[in-house]
Formats: C-alpha cells, structure tokens, sequence
C-alpha cells in the first residue's frame, strides 16, 4: 500500500534541521525547498520500486564535492571519493541503477545542483568506510562520523529517513511523521527499568576491583552505558538478520518455575545459562586495569621493559574480552531467529528462546505510541491495528507490569513496549544503530 507524505514535511524538516545534535555542532544550510522537495518526491517513489528484484536500500546527501573534497584533505582522511566524468540526471531511474552499488552502511550517493540546468544532478560516490558503521552498532569505541548535509534514506516502501551525520531527525512511516526515539535509554520508563541491572553491575565490577568507585573523574558511569550497549548490541544484531524477533527482558529474581512466568509464556526451549554477565565483567575489569597502568606509564619519562609487556599483555586481554562480548551478544541474537521471543533477565541471564507468548489481557483495547519523546506526545492506538507479534508483545507488557519488550521488524525497524501505570506505551522506533536509518 502506497502512502501519500504530509504536505507538512518540509516545515517539519526546518524545523528539524535547526536542532543541534550535541553543543558546537555547526549546522550547515539546507538547500531551498525546490531542491528538498524533488529530493524526497524523488526517494519517496525509489522506496517502492526494485531493481532486478533486489530490495532497494541507499542513502543520498545535498553536498558540494570541491567543498567535501576541500574537507577531506583536511579532516577526513579516511573518505574516498568518486566523481563520475559525466554527472547522471537525478531520478529514480538513475538513483535505482546506483543502489545496489552503494552499500548504505558506508557508502552515499553524491546530489547536488548543476551550474547550468540549475537542476539535481549524481555527482558521484563517497565511501565513508564502516568505522561509523561499527560505532552506531556498538562494535566498535570510535568512529568518524559521515558528512554534515542533508542526507535523505529509505530502506523500505514508503519510508524516509532525514539525517545529518548520521543522526537521525525525522522519520516518514505508514504517512506519518514521527521524531525518532534514541532517547528512550537515557530518560524515561524503559531508562529506568533498565537502571536496576546497570547499578548491580557497577556495584559487582567495583567489588571485584576492590574499589569505591569506577572512576574518580568523568567516565564513572561508564559500566551503566557499558551495560546499555550490549542491550543495543544484541538488537542490532537481530535487526541485521531481517527476520525480526521480539526480545523479553524481566527482573532477575524470576526463575522458570514462577507462574507469573508459566501462566503467560510457553517456552519451547528452556535454559539457564548466566555466562553473558561474566563476561561484561571480565571485560570492565580488563578495561580498568588496562587504562589505570596506561595512564600511569605516560606520566613516566621512562618505563621498563616488566611495564611495557605488562601494558601490552592487558591490552590484548581487553581485546580478547571484548571479542567475547561480542560472541555473547551474537549468540543471544541468533537465537532470535527460531520462531517466538528470547527472554533474559536485567543481569541477562538467558532463561529460554523460542518462546510463545500466551498472556491475554481482555481490558487491553488500545496502546499508547510515542510520536515525540522530548515532548511527550503520542497518539492512542487500537490494538487490532498491529501484527501478531506485536499484539503478544503488548499483552504481555499489560498483564506483567515489571517488563520491558523489544519488538524487531523484518525490515529492521525496532520498537519497545512497557506498561506504565494502566497504559501500555509503544515507542515506535527507537534509532537502534542510527547511521541515518
């Protein structure tokens, strides 16, 4: 089904735009709204079309190529660049042609204005590299993020992406507008759900390190965001498959046998298996006894071969460790991909996968769907109006309260449920991996 776009969206796009997305961002102009609105009409009809029955999926940015040429000599090295002899019209015919080209994890497709016609034209390439890619996923601590214009994606029918820098702005789904939701770790309910098992890691890493507290300066809170990021991890690995899959988190004091379990879930395969939590650990102990002895070393006019090695050998550990983590986030992910959800616990404890959810909840009618998080605004939903992933997931979160649920679409769009009070709120897409979609 086709969906018309608001007559709105370039008012929303402006208004949008002029958000900075941290403190000395230098936002930079966006192109009259001729140009915008050929853009989007052009990206809009591409979403629906295929080429050669493969499924399109590209990025596009507005930017100058001898001003992202002058930029990339002087800053972003890592950036190849390629322009092509003879600039392509840009159209869907064109943009159709050079998707399956351009990866759009690392790759986008130049447009920018003719100085004769005045008019959109292809450009070329630019291949920013996977090193924003790995970042937004949480595989990797750095990354260099891509250039600042407009950029406009799409990676499935009828839905467009407004980003800059790889930070989402705006998103167009099913015809509406909706203001992504990647603030839905930081504040709010599911934030504070999940505080309870990022504080019990804090507390058991800084006892294993026998210390007050992790860091004395600035990255105290880092074992809490270390925790969020394997959570992130794990869903970016899910939506990567586009399969889908619903993943259930509860507190840890639950085990298999409690009948506030049993009476909503029938869980195919049942386990207990808790490995995951030691390796967050093992990982934060590493990391702390590697920087302590790093910074320590730098302050040192000389340092003896002992310190070197020692230095050197923590680092590798770190590696192996973090390389470890990664393992677990993609086992618990890859057990999304048998038919039902995967439930673990706040201290991530596996307790089972293919699990069917079979709580029923009469009096749930309607849902709540966030549309704005920072203003709070949403719209209320009937139930009947979603899939039968998502009805499960939603009637679980009425009738067992202390929960949250994260619901993956196919096409990789993720959404998280939680009852609060008497309603059930849905966040509808909370910018999982951002990169621009």
């Amino acid at each position: 089904m086709k969906f018309i776009y608001p007559d709105n969206l370039f008012l929303e796009i402006e208004e949008a735009w002029q958000i900075k997305s941290y403190q000395n961002e230098i936002i930079p102009p966006l192109p009259d709204r001729i140009y915008i609105e050929d853009m989007l009409n052009v990206v809009y009809h591409a979403s629906f079309l295929t080429e050669e029955s493969r499924r399109v999926w590209f990025r596009i940015i507005f930017v100058n190529q001898a001003s992202l040429v002058k930029v990339e000599r002087d800053i972003f090295d890592y950036t190849n660049i390629i322009v092509f002899q003879h600039p392509r019209e840009f159209n869907v015919s064109e943009l159709l042609k050079l998707a399956p080209a351009a990866d759009p994890t690392q790759v986008l497709i130049g447009v920018y204005i003719d100085n004769i016609s005045n008019k959109l034209i292809i450009w070329g390439l630019i291949d920013t590299g996977v090193s924003w890619w790995e970042f937004v996923r949480e595989e990797s601590s750095h990354g260099a993020p891509p250039p600042g214009g407009l950029t406009i994606s799409s990676k499935s029918p009828g839905q467009i992406n407004i980003s800059r820098q790889g930070d989402v702005l705006l998103m167009l789904k099913y015809g509406k507008l909706f203001r992504p939701s990647r603030e839905v770790f930081d504040v709010g309910p599911v934030a504070t759900f999940l505080e309870n098992g990022a504080r019990i890691l804090y507390e058991e890493i800084c006892s294993k390190l026998k210390i007050g507290c992790f860091d004395s300066d600035e990255d105290d809170d880092y074992p809490k965001r270390f925790y969020v990021y394997f959570i992130k991890r794990i869903l970016n690995r899910i939506r990567e498959k586009f399969h889908g899959g619903t993943l259930i988190i509860i507190p840890d004091s639950i085990n298999l046998d409690d009948t506030r379990l049993t009476d909503r879930l029938l869980i195919k395969y049942p386990c207990e298996y808790s490995k995951t939590w030691d390796c967050l650990k093992d990982e934060l102990d590493r990391y702390r006894k590697y920087y302590d002895l790093h910074f320590r070393l730098l302050k040192q006019e000389v340092i003896t071969k002992a310190e070197y090695e020692e230095v050197n050998y923590l680092e590798y550990l770190e590696e192996y460790c973090d390389e470890h983590t990664s393992n677990a986030a993609g086992f618990i992910s890859a057990l999304s991909g048998v038919d039902g959800a995967v439930l673990i616990t706040d201290k991530l404890r596996l307790l089972g996968f293919g699990v069917e959810i079979t709580a029923v909840s009469p009096t749930l009618k309607e849902v709540k769907v966030i549309s704005d998080l920072k203003k709070g605004i949403g719209e209320y939903q009937n139930i009947d109006l979603f899939g039968t992933r998502h009805r499960s997931a939603l009637r679980f979160c009425s009738s067992f309260e202390n929960s949250i649920v994260f619901i993956v679409s196919q096409d990789g769009d993720v959404k998280v449920a939680k009852r609060v009070a008497s309603e059930v709120i849905l966040w509808p897409d909370i910018n999982i991996g951002s990169l621009g979609f």
